[in-house]
């Protein structure tokens, strides 16, 4: 048979195919454990995917955002079939949530194991790594994956597909096995031949992955895992683990008190730390930093006024409010301005205002001209009483370069982010990144008037500045605060999900918009008119109190 459809690369290499030709055959023929997927005419498919006509082919590689996350579902199913080869079909492995650049697993078994199952477990993986097994979608029906999951007692798969709008699910076959995951899979095993695993007590392993084409060594990070784990803990007393028993609270009409008992649990957090301030009177500031997104504009005016109800007066400073002047700011390699790293500070006069503040004189605190970006000092003189608290918030907070002038025992270095423990099934978590991705395009629309497009697309400059500057200094902090609410992807769904689909195929950003839709299909819209005005979700969803 002739072949009559034409392939051309983007490293101008071509390649005539049948018609109907698999990308899983175009793949293997490329031989490249690199390319984790293909986009073809824009559109990034999956191995099984058929082609039918001409195409211009871009690679999708691991050291890509789009590429990392193929590689990771790939990577979880393997190391899922792994654990069940070696402690049975009824070991049950839950895929956490992210920690230190890996994943957060914990194994259910009846076999009990320690750090010594790990050179075990690595020789599983490397034997399903050659054995080259092909991940093959298939779809069916929802009533046959509803049970098909009940019948591996998996009842969180089966409640999600009872909630599901579809008819039809596509699920991944693996040597026999069956699962769902919400995004396309790797061609194969053998590409997946680079990981890690570290051992955490009693029953936790972190599964490692390539960034930028290295598996980086697990850092450990303990009141991280701690701040999931302690809020997994207060859901779990709740009866809540998965999207699909968050779902069938909205559905029995009481989201309204699950509401309100998160942001309780959020509460409680700051008024600990407010007490401890009113306890230990050397604390004369608080510092909170956390990445983008993580609610620390309401966190640091929530603390004050907790701090306030204890007889305590405070003086709020943003850190923005410091940012060199534009024509003094540090550049990237690519000459636009770089605002996400220490240095945009200017530390000088920060840290000589805190210096004065906290000997008792008097200071203008500027504010930053966003638009002519200059500082403009236009504030009413300001003063520190002694029965005052400074609280310091920006991305930066608790780093040294910032908070260094002042001793430890006269300071409280706080680091927030939204590690929620919720996922969408055992298989399935809810990463981070994600979620605070989710605030801070709605809150970018709202604000700024930004699409969808524009927030990913900043989105990824930012992300690798926080890498390097920001989630280092999380394990300087002296408290840790989780400050995601378990029920907000419900409402952030019915904000993004528009903005969302505006992302047209043509742009790069298309297969994440694409990702991200069919991860917020599984939760159902919240209204947001439940959500209290002093929630840190009103940071994003607008009508804060705070604003």
């Amino acid at each position: 048979m002739k072949k009559d459809i034409k392939l051309i690369f983007e490293d101008g290499s071509e390649m005539d195919v049948h018609y109907g030709t698999t990308v899983r055959e175009v793949l293997k023929e490329i031989n490249d454990d690199n390319i984790m997927a293909l986009r073809i005419n824009g559109q990034a498919v999956s191995s099984d995917y058929e082609i039918t006509e001409d195409g211009f082919v871009n690679y999708i590689v691991v050291s890509d955002r789009l590429g990392q996350k193929i590689y990771i579902n790939g990577l979880k199913y393997m190391y899922i079939l792994a654990i069940k080869e070696l402690f049975g079909s009824k070991a049950i492995v839950n895929i956490k949530h992210s920690l230190d650049k890996g994943l957060y697993t914990e194994i259910e078994s009846r076999k009990k194991f320690d750090s010594s199952i790990l050179p075990i477990l690595k020789k599983k993986m490397k034997e399903l790594c050659a054995r080259n097994l092909d991940f093959k979608s298939v779809n069916v029906s929802r009533d046959d994956a509803f049970d098909y999951v009940s019948e591996l007692g998996e009842t969180e798969k089966a409640l999600n597909y009872a909630y599901m709008t579809n008819d039809s699910v596509t699920m991944y076959e693996l040597d026999d096995e069956y699962n769902y995951f919400y995004y396309i899979m790797p061609p194969s095993t053998k590409v997946l031949n680079r990981f890690d695993l570290t051992y955490i007590a009693p029953n936790g392993i972190v599964l490692s992955y390539p960034i930028n084409n290295v598996v980086p060594k697990y850092n450990p990070a303990p009141q991280v895992l701690e701040a999931f784990k302690s809020y997994e803990k207060k859901l779990s007393a709740m009866g809540i683990k998965y999207a699909g028993e968050l779902n069938k609270i909205i559905v029995d009409g009481k989201i309204s008190d699950f509401i309100q008992t998160n942001e309780i649990i959020y509460d409680q957090n700051l008024e600990s730390i407010a007490s401890k301030v009113a306890n230990d009177r050397r604390i004369r500031s608080i510092f909170i930093s956390g990445p983008s997104s993580s609610g620390k504009t309401t966190t640091s005016k929530k603390l004050a006024l907790y701090l306030k109800s204890m007889g305590l007066d405070t003086l709020v400073i943003s850190t923005d409010d410091y940012f060199l002047n534009r024509v003094d700011s540090p550049k990237k390699p690519d000459g636009t301005y770089e605002f996400e790293i220490v240095d945009a500070i200017d530390i000088k006069l920060f840290s000589s205002d805190l210096k004065k503040l906290l000997d008792g004189e008097e200071i203008v605190i500027p504010t930053f001209n966003f638009v002519t970006g200059e500082k403009e000092f236009k504030r009413k003189p300001v003063s520190l009483a002694k029965n005052q608290v400074l609280v310091i918030e920006g991305l930066h907070a608790i780093n040294e370069k910032i908070n260094g002038v002042i001793d430890k025992k006269n300071k409280l270095r706080i680091y927030i982010s939204p590690f929620t423990p919720l996922a969408l099934d055992r298989h399935n978590h809810i990463s981070t990144t994600d979620l605070r991705l989710l605030r801070r395009m709605v809150r970018d629309y709202r604000h700024r008037g930004y699409s969808a497009d524009q927030t990913l697309t900043n989105w990824m400059g930012m992300r690798s500045s926080e890498k390097n500057y920001v989630y280092p200094y999380q394990r300087e902090a002296d408290i840790i605060i989780n400050t995601a609410l378990s029920y907000e992807i419900g409402v952030l769904r019915t904000y993004a999900e528009p903005l969302l689909y505006s992302v047209s195929r043509e742009s790069d950003n298309y297969e994440e918009a694409i990702r991200i839709l069919k991860f917020l299909r599984g939760f159902l819209n919240i209204p947001s008119e439940y959500v209290p005005t002093k929630s840190v979700l009103r940071e994003f969803i607008g009508n804060s109190y705070f604003e």
